[in-house]
């Protein structure tokens, strides 16, 4: 089951990217013009559910990081509160997408370094311990993970294969309490923030 669910993964990651390369060789691209919404912020928050308020608030800060000539110039503009939601969010999202592979492949993992300061800050125990036992157990440094890099469907595959991901994945699915509750209670304890 746990090879099948992997390659489900890689199947879905290849459909993806030969939709995307069909597209732009056919001159067909979407729309991708951001639908507008009505930001909540501040105690008007406190009237969604955990999932809506941590959704809302990274919604928010991806519109005001969109302000910004650069990720980098965003980050270096949030207060904390505002960036460790921000970086959980992004990290939570890329696992939920496809786990802590695709987070270390995909561009996100310029935010690797900062994840364990973070996962303190908002009380996720459980998720730092996680984390900290598969980069220790594997060597991995979080400060340089130009070593994911990849160009390929192939190069992803095996990456996939460098490490038990799958492990880590189910661990964070199936064993730990959902990251947005953290994020979620850490908004809500830091409102005026938001």
């Amino acid at each position: 089951m746990k090879r099948q669910f992997s390659t489900g993964k890689i199947v879905v990651a290849a459909i993806c990217h030969l939709t995307a390369l069909l597209c732009s060789a056919c001159g067909i691209l979407p729309d991708i013009t951001p639908i507008p919404h009505e930001a909540i912020h501040g105690e008007d928050l406190l009237t969604l559910t955990n999932d809506e308020i941590s959704f809302e608030v990274y919604r928010n800060l991806l519109d005001l990081a969109d302000t910004f000539p650069s990720e980098a110039d965003a980050l270096s503009e949030m207060s904390p509160q505002q960036r460790t939601v921000y970086i959980l969010n992004i990290y939570d999202m890329e696992m939920q997408n496809g786990g802590l592979c695709q987070f270390f492949v995909n561009s996100s993992r310029r935010l690797a370094p900062d994840l364990d300061a973070c996962m303190e800050t908002v009380g996720a125990e459980e998720h730092r311990q996680l984390l900290a036992e598969f980069v220790s157990k594997n060597n991995i440094d979080l400060q340089d993970l130009d070593s994911f890099n990849i160009f390929s469907i192939q190069d992803y595959t095996k990456q996939t294969e460098r490490y038990d991901f799958d492990s880590y994945d189910n661990a964070y699915y199936m064993e730990l309490p959902p990251l947005s509750d953290y994020i979620a209670n850490y908004i809500k304890a830091n409102i005026t923030h938001f």
